[in-house]
């Protein structure tokens, strides 16, 4: 296609006539497959645009400390907490008899902890969590914190 079209081309040049209409016997398809671009320049331009960000680091290891203090710090967090109860606030409290929560304050001292660890905990763990040492040992498991 592509010979005969410079072929049609050096003649026309040559003759001084007939020019324009011998472009217009050229077809459509080969004219439009030379002024598109070909795939493997689309694809050079699209993944030229991807950025690579790295390497990454692995995450870090939680340890017993950082656990403990972390599932404190939510609690604490919580929009709810009240300042009243800040010295009572330890590891081995009981959310309803030391602290006065009820199962709604629980629910939502749960999605605290949800967000500050990343994860769900189903509902049906969540209401065997009655301290926040139940909420750290419950961390650990899921976690594999081992030191």
């Amino acid at each position: 296609m592509f010979g005969r079209s410079a072929i049609r081309v050096a003649s026309c040049i040559a003759a001084g006539r007939r020019c324009l209409t011998s472009f217009a016997s050229v077809p459509t398809s080969s004219l439009s497959r030379l002024a598109t671009p070909s795939q493997c320049a689309l694809n050079q331009k699209r993944f030229s645009q991807v950025e690579v960000f790295g390497p990454f680091d692995p995450p870090k290891q939680l340890t017993f400390k950082e656990v403990e203090s972390r599932v404190l710090k939510a609690i604490r967090a919580w929009d709810r907490f009240p300042a009243d109860k800040e010295a009572l606030l330890k590891i081995e409290a009981d959310f309803m008899k030391d602290l006065g929560f009820d199962s709604l304050d629980q629910v939502e001292i749960m999605m605290a902890i949800e967000d500050e660890f990343g994860f769900e905990i189903p509902l049906e763990d969540s209401e065997k969590l009655k301290t926040p040492r139940d909420v750290f040992k419950y961390i650990c498991e899921r976690e594999d914190v081992f030191e």
